[in-house]
């Protein structure tokens, strides 16, 4: 059962006094650092959201959005310098509920931590756009841009590109932000005759592609890339960190997603949280896909995509007659779009908002 904890400023100082205990910050604020010494400091972009298309006659379609830039850097600090940390929001949802109005999502906004000699930049993933033209190939929001890292600068992801049909509905999967790993996996391309979602990425693979018939790509999992098989509504999640495939646990066995996880907000580890990710993806869904692991993705779905773990991209939500929802990721990723034939509204999520780290490691 997760407990929730709140710190005053005194445990909180004491707290940054500790090495190897990483400190979240998912708003904007100063911090006083506690002691001199060697921090290492992480700042997570904002994911941009999935565009969102409905239309009964043509050939709606709606990309991904992209992930959160990372970047990183260790440096010495000294007692009672003022870091100013701000967090960027996640790219707002978007909806189209008028037949043959579509809408284009948001761009997620900037996370940066800024003190004396240190100006870290983690950019915000763009959002994805919208198309109601058979044919017509629709990329997907680009990553976010990392940069004054001394460690680590990894752009995220960028979301699933889609191809129109007409008289169907392809959506692409959410990108996966940037990470200690590097740039975050490309949300899941969409180009079917019916009825197809992406796949979100991981921080290190993309997710699954959706081809042929009413087809959800699997989201990706930190071992390995969603399964992309054409005309299936349950394509194959990605493994986790040792290669498992049928569990979206982490390489310890237990399942993080950051909405029911029991400590440090779904990162496997408060110690180097960002490089500890370790979870697998969940499979593509003909109703509703399930939520993945740490740093994985969540597959397409029929309905409703699942919410994915901290960095991953959520799967998109496409259907021939049924309302639709991409789901907004917990940390850094970017949504999935959102396409519905015959009935709408088509929804997609919000980007999963930015989030900065401090830890002590000498």
């Amino acid at each position: 059962m997760s407990i929730p904890v709140t710190l005053t400023g005194v445990a909180l100082a004491q707290a940054g006094l500790r090495k190897g205990l990483a400190l979240f910050f998912s708003s904007t604020t100063t911090y006083a650092i506690p002691a001199s010494g060697w921090y290492r400091l992480s700042a997570l972009g904002a994911g941009g959201s999935g565009a969102a298309s409905f239309k009964s006659t043509t050939a709606p379609s709606a990309s991904g959005g992209g992930g959160g830039g990372f970047c990183e850097s260790e440096v010495y600090l000294t007692k009672d310098q003022i870091l100013t940390i701000t967090i960027g929001a996640g790219g707002a949802s978007v909806a189209s509920s008028v037949d043959g109005t579509g809408a284009a999502g948001n761009v997620g906004g900037a996370t940066t931590i800024v003190a004396s000699g240190v100006i870290l930049y983690a950019g915000g993933g763009g959002g994805g756009s919208f198309s109601n033209v058979n044919a017509v190939v629709t990329p997907g929001g680009v990553g976010g841009f990392a940069s004054g890292g001394n460690t680590v600068n990894s752009q995220g992801g960028a979301g699933g590109a889609v191809t129109g049909a007409t008289n169907a509905a392809n959506s692409g999967g959410g990108g996966a932000a940037g990470s200690p790993y590097g740039t975050g996996g490309a949300g899941g391309a969409a180009a079917g005759s019916v009825a197809c979602a992406g796949g979100g990425g991981s921080i290190t693979f993309a997710g699954g592609a959706a081809t042929g018939t009413t087809s959800n790509g699997g989201g990706a999992g930190t071992g390995s890339a969603g399964a992309a098989t054409a005309s299936t509504a349950t394509n194959a999640a990605g493994a986790n960190r040792l290669g498992r495939l049928t569990t979206t646990a982490s390489a310890d066995g237990i399942t993080r997603d950051g909405i029911t996880a029991g400590f440090g907000q779904g990162f496997d580890s408060p110690t180097d949280p960002f490089r500890g990710l370790s979870g697998g993806g969940s499979a593509g869904s003909a109703t509703t896909s399930v939520k993945s692991g740490s740093g994985a993705g969540t597959g397409g779905a029929q309905g409703t995509s699942g919410i994915p773990g901290p960095l991953g991209g959520s799967g998109a939500g496409a259907a021939a007659a049924a309302t639709v929802t991409s789901a907004t990721p917990f940390f850094g990723g970017g949504s999935g779009g959102a396409t519905s034939f015959v009935a709408g509204p088509a929804t997609s999520g919000a980007g999963g908002p930015g989030l900065a780290a401090i830890e002590r490691i000498g």
